[in-house]
């Protein structure tokens, strides 16, 4: 029998307790008083004590917890807890805006961007502990393996709802092309197309606004976006389900993605922790951030087209690594760097999803049983046919299945931190990385071919 943990975090429960009163005692006097609000202390306290406290519940439920309850919890409780009003809606969007996403308006302001912030020192960590050699033989097997199970899938996506008579969101019904064409283009490609901010953002402020004149960017977003949030969450259970299933059987290995060569994890976790490794890792990881965000505004404006500034982070690391321009002492600090935020932050940054998913929007999708179904069919798809083809390419199953049948798509960078954590495969992440923006950016491309001849005409 599994032994229930005590501490909560390294707490007493009867301490943590006196903890999550006084968070709520200090969110009822923000609602009369929002000067007591502080942009940065405030909800970092709020996601903190939720966040290691809903994990404690999910981890402490026999059987429920290997399939991945704390991560759900963290996701879900505090998104119901601000659809019943629990937690205030204007709590929730000051959150949302001033600290863990940034404002869709600059008059607004910037914002913190936490998510940003935790996800790229995460991805850094990550990219700069993998074995160049590995890499070079492995991606493009990985890639190929992908693409052909994503395709497949979007296909399937359409003949089931041309089978089940899918109607689109009414926005929608005026330009309509058929059950299965609608099927493709409202519910596989925001799945697939590159997440929030390439895809969603992308397509909502681009071609279908230019196909749908007469409704809102909001409203457009708002509608595809729905099936996405539903991906993130099942992608969480699934990932678990797998690890359920498959985990130390001849269909998955602990520290191998394929046969070729070991994952360079190990010669990092054994160099002792010195303090001032993480403060240099801080600095790396901005100096990236700096020189990423410049491209990124260089690329706007010369040839209107923006990406997620993970992608520049990303290729400006594999460039380091393939020509070896860093050196293994500072490698090591930004694999340090990423391993505190992983186990300081992995759980609050998860409550700072909830707390910026519409929960309606979630149990709208839900409710809908051909959305639901299409959806489940979607990951099993992909899931299965990547289980099946793995051996092709010289993959073990459990790890290539997470990384082309889950992580492929596009659940977001903290949907493939939390994939990768439930199936206690954190050394997979850069590949999840990296196979994500890369379909991501393919299917979004093809749908801006594809889209405007169909809907257009």
């Amino acid at each position: 029998m599994q032994k229930i943990k005590k501490n909560i975090f390294g707490f007493h429960p009867l301490f943590f307790l006196i903890l999550i009163f006084l968070i709520f005692f200090n969110l009822f006097y923000i609602n009369n008083e929002p000067k007591l609000w502080h942009p940065l202390l405030t909800p970092l306290f709020l996601i903190m004590v939720l966040g290691f406290f809903l994990n404690f519940i999910g981890e402490n439920i026999p059987f429920f917890n290997k399939l991945g309850l704390g991560f759900l919890l963290c996701i879900l409780i505090p998104s119901y807890l601000v659809h019943k009003g629990l937690i205030n809606k204007k709590i929730s969007e000051m959150f949302d805006y001033y600290f863990f996403n940034k404002p869709n308006s600059d008059k607004d302001g910037l914002g913190i961007n936490f998510a940003q912030f935790f996800i790229i020192i995460i991805v850094s960590g990550s990219i700069i502990s993998l074995d160049i050699d590995f890499l070079k033989k492995s991606l493009h097997k990985l890639i190929f393996l992908t693409l052909i199970a994503i395709l497949i899938s979007i296909l399937i996506i359409g003949v089931i709802g041309y089978i089940f008579n899918y109607e689109c969101p009414d926005i929608f019904k005026n330009k309509t092309k058929g059950s299965f064409w609608d099927s493709i283009f409202f519910v596989a490609v925001p799945l697939t197309n590159g997440g929030t901010n390439l895809g969603i953002n992308g397509f909502s402020n681009g071609i279908y606004k230019e196909v749908f004149k007469n409704s809102s960017v909001v409203d457009i977003k708002s509608v595809i976006l729905a099936p996405l949030i539903l991906t993130k969450v099942l992608s969480i259970f699934f990932a678990g389900l797998l690890y359920f299933l498959f985990d130390n059987t001849k269909y998955s290995s602990k520290n191998f993605l394929g046969n070729e060569k070991k994952i360079m994890v190990k010669k990092f976790s054994e160099t002792p922790l010195e303090y001032q490794n993480i403060g240099s890792g801080l600095l790396i990881v901005c100096s990236l951030y700096s020189i990423s965000s410049i491209i990124n505004y260089w690329l706007c404006q010369k040839i209107r087209f923006k990406l997620d500034i993970i992608v520049f982070v990303i290729f400006i690391l594999l460039i380091m690594k393939f020509f070896n321009l860093i050196s293994f002492k500072y490698q090591n600090d930004l694999f340090q760097t990423g391993k505190f935020m992983n186990i300081n932050f992995m759980f609050p940054a998860l409550v700072g999803l909830g707390l910026t998913t519409k929960f309606d929007k979630l149990r709208e999708c839900m409710l809908n049983p051909i959305i639901l179904l299409m959806v489940i069919i979607s990951l099993l798809t992909t899931i299965i046919l990547v289980f099946i083809f793995s051996k092709w390419f010289e993959f073990y199953p459990l790890e290539s299945a997470l990384i082309s049948g889950i992580c492929a798509y596009s659940i977001g960078s903290t949907g493939n931190i939390a994939v990768m954590e439930i199936s206690h495969r954190s050394y997979l992440l850069p590949f999840a990385m990296i196979i994500t923006r890369t379909i991501g950016i393919i299917i979004y491309i093809l749908a801006s071919i594809i889209f405007p001849i169909l809907y257009m005409r």
